[in-house]
């Protein structure tokens, strides 16, 4: 790395830490020695950038400094694509335009081999959950740049009509859904609106009260944790976390979740809320926390979801599942044993035939008809044609009551058709209507939205 590279680098380090930062932060951050770091501060004051601060105290880069930009690398092209490539798919209209506006003058300007790097497709966004928005985004964001307040018509999840004057703060844009957060007259509190179930929206001449950014601290202090400094969420848990003692009952030992609100682990959740026991909810992040030594210890992989159940660990969904209705038989998840085959048959035909054939072909990848011998699943199309068949006039996967193995293939089956992992297909929606409205289920949605929420605001 050139030494301008070298400056240019600290500088973004600089200007991502609004309040003091210490030299050793600096350098761990920037990959140099505290020595390297002082010259280097120094020399950046010498070209005119207001960076206040000494050794011991920390450093801070006061606004409206600006050094010549260093060409995108390779890496920083990808990642700029990348997340231009969702936006256009994500968003509104007018905002995914703007996208794709950005995408075609950064390209005018790269040389051509960068430019190509851009153009790339080995990196792409699939299609997201398409649903219908009475309401244009581009009215919500209105509202938000004009910091006015907003008249809706909205309905609830079970259906209630009700008209709100609220104080639009932020939009958050999510897999499943887009969320409105306000604060809401109504209720005297902030709220947080599915723009989907926004009806009607109109934007008041009054504006907000207070100024937007101080309506968004006082909502993330809302969000904070009250206690177990291994998550950042605050989940409103309906079965809440115990203290029990460890006893030869391994019924009774503490039971311990691993997800993330953007996981496989969302099969989990609404498992344990089906069996109805007390659990402690671990909530991890991809790259950091998932990688630690003491969740390497739990999930080699580094991946979620994972439970701990007094002394015994269980990994991946499916087992999870399967572990979960033996463990807890009260719970009436596993079905009789003249069903056992069908239940078995079924839970891991899911997780071994469906979702690999499901998540190659979503990658434009089938086999060929040589090849298919050589797969578990042997082709897309069969396991789909399978799938159907068997659910054809049915309402659950083995015998005549709800189990482990619905949790699992409705999940899957709800998500795959959403992202375009799976073809639609109408046996299949029949299938996952049936189930998806389960008390359980929602009381799951519900959490699981909570922590995207959540996140949503401690990123902002």
């Amino acid at each position: 790395m050139s030494r301008a590279e070298r400056l240019f680098d600290l500088l973004q380090i600089l200007r991502r830490h609004r309040r003091p930062v210490s030299g050793a932060v600096l350098a761990r951050e920037a990959g140099i020695s505290l020595r390297t770091l002082y010259r280097d501060i120094a020399s950046l004051q010498a070209m005119g950038a207001q960076i206040e601060g000494e050794p011991g105290l920390g450093y801070v880069l006061k606004p409206g400094f600006l050094l010549p930009p260093l060409m995108f690398s390779a890496q920083e092209i990808e990642a700029l694509a990348l997340g231009l490539q969702w936006v256009g798919r994500r968003t509104d209209e007018g905002m995914g335009q703007a996208a794709r506006n950005v995408m075609a003058k950064v390209a005018a300007v790269l040389p051509a081999d960068l430019r190509e790097r851009m153009e790339d497709d080995a990196l792409v966004i699939g299609h997201g959950w398409d649903r219908p928005q009475p309401i244009d985004l581009a009215l919500l964001r209105r509202a938000l740049s004009e910091s006015r307040k907003l008249s809706i018509r909205y309905t609830d999840e079970k259906g209630a009509r009700s008209k709100r004057i609220i104080w639009p703060v932020s939009i958050g844009f999510f897999e499943s859904t887009r969320v409105l957060v306000a604060w809401c007259e109504l209720r005297g509190s902030f709220r947080h609106f599915r723009t989907d179930r926004i009806e009607a929206a109109e934007i008041l001449p009054e504006r907000l009260p207070r100024p937007r950014r101080h309506l968004m601290k006082e909502w993330q202090k809302t969000l904070l944790p009250e206690s177990d400094s291994s998550t950042r969420y605050s989940v409103p848990c309906s079965h809440r976390t115990r203290e029990t003692p460890m006893s030869q009952d391994i019924k009774s030992a503490d039971l311990v979740f691993y997800t993330n609100p953007q996981s496989r682990g969302n099969i989990v959740h609404w498992m344990l809320e089906e069996i109805g026991c007390p659990y402690t909810l671990r909530v991890l992040e991809y790259g950091t926390t998932m990688k630690t030594p003491e969740y390497l210890a739990v999930n080699p992989m580094g991946k979620v979801p994972a439970i701990q159940h007094g002394g015994v660990v269980v990994t991946e969904a499916a087992a999870i599942c399967a572990y979960l209705a033996d463990a807890f038989p009260e719970a009436g998840l596993a079905p009789e044993p003249k069903h056992r085959g069908d239940y078995y048959r079924w839970l891991f035909f899911t997780a071994g035939c469906l979702e690999p054939a499901a998540t190659n072909h979503l990658t434009g990848w089938n086999p060929s008809l040589d090849q298919e011998m050589s797969f578990g699943y042997g082709s897309y199309a069969r396991v789909l044609d399978s799938l159907s068949a068997w659910l054809k006039g049915r309402i659950y996967v083995a015998g005549d009551r709800f189990t482990a193995a619905d949790v699992l293939l409705t999940s899957q089956l709800q998500w795959g058709m959403v992202s375009g992992m799976i073809e639609k297909r109408r046996t299949f929606e029949a299938y996952i209507e049936a189930h998806v409205h389960r008390p359980a289920a929602k009381r799951a949605d519900e959490q699981i939205e909570t922590m995207m929420v959540q996140k949503a605001g401690q990123a902002a």
